[in-house]
């Protein structure tokens, strides 16, 4: 019986660990880009507008994997979610730093954001299954405690690497504690369900690829754009409305077994 509590005590640690570890990489690395990317602007060669699409395409492609992540983890297992979204966001960021010009950076920032879109959102659940219930508050503590230093920490960092190393450092930081963080995530987390084959819900992706992207691409550049005075925001602003209210009308009375439920 003690052999058993140390084990599971251990347990619990080293995904607690690795947990943290997953969400603090993808809170860290949207603020340490924001504040490396005058340099890497400068670096690749791109304008200010071009530039933008560095963080953009970020953030676009984590604001689209955010909602399908309940239905990922239950078609392939928490543990196999989590832990290929470690390895994808960790080998983007290794691409982002070997990449020299501006759109081999914007496509692996998109895979990153594809990677990084799993971690912050399962993040909690895996807490929260893994503490007991008189441990939750625990749980949600520890939580709150990366989600709070991860913003605190990133200006600091992306300000020492731009000024004492390069701007693709950036991104190669995030390469040990990823490593890490997919190590224990393999030896140490368990599924709390089995996988289920379930059908793609092709529809419902696409409408809501196109709502969120659009909307997000508006939210993002709108305040640089002079929202509604310039076309591409109107067009994007149509996009936007038409995916999501297609996307809810869709799921709600048409979709056989909806993508997000």
């Amino acid at each position: 019986m003690a052999a058993d509590v140390i084990e599971y005590g251990w347990r619990r640690f080293a995904v607690t660990v690795a947990v943290i570890l997953g969400a603090v990489l993808e809170i860290v690395d949207t603020t340490i880009v924001n504040v490396a990317l005058p340099n890497i602007q400068g670096n690749v060669g791109a304008t200010r507008d071009e530039g933008a699409f560095i963080v953009t395409g970020y953030i676009v492609a984590n604001v689209i994997v955010i909602p399908l992540s309940p239905w990922l983890q239950r078609r392939f297992g928490r543990r196999q979610y989590f832990f290929a979204s470690i390895v994808i966001f960790t080998a983007a960021s290794a691409m982002c730093g070997l990449s020299h010009d501006l759109w081999s950076l914007v496509f692996w920032r998109v895979v990153q954001g594809t990677g990084g879109g799993g971690l912050l959102s399962q993040a909690q659940a895996i807490l929260r299954e893994t503490y007991p219930k008189e441990l939750q508050g625990t749980a949600q503590g520890i939580f709150a405690l990366g989600a709070i230093v991860g913003p605190t920490l990133g200006p600091l960092m992306g300000g020492l690497i731009t000024d004492n190393a390069s701007w693709e450092w950036c991104f190669f930081v995030n390469l040990p504690i990823g490593v890490l963080s997919a190590t224990l995530t393999a030896l140490f987390l368990r599924n709390p369900a089995p996988p289920k084959k379930l059908p793609i819900d092709g529809v419902g992706l696409a409408c809501l690829a196109m709502g969120l992207g659009s909307l997000q691409y508006v939210l993002d550049q709108g305040q640089e754009k002079d929202w509604f005075g310039d076309e591409l925001i109107v067009r994007l602003s149509i996009v936007a409305l038409t995916g999501i209210v297609a996307f809810v009308v869709w799921e709600l009375r048409f979709a056989k077994q909806p993508m997000v439920d």
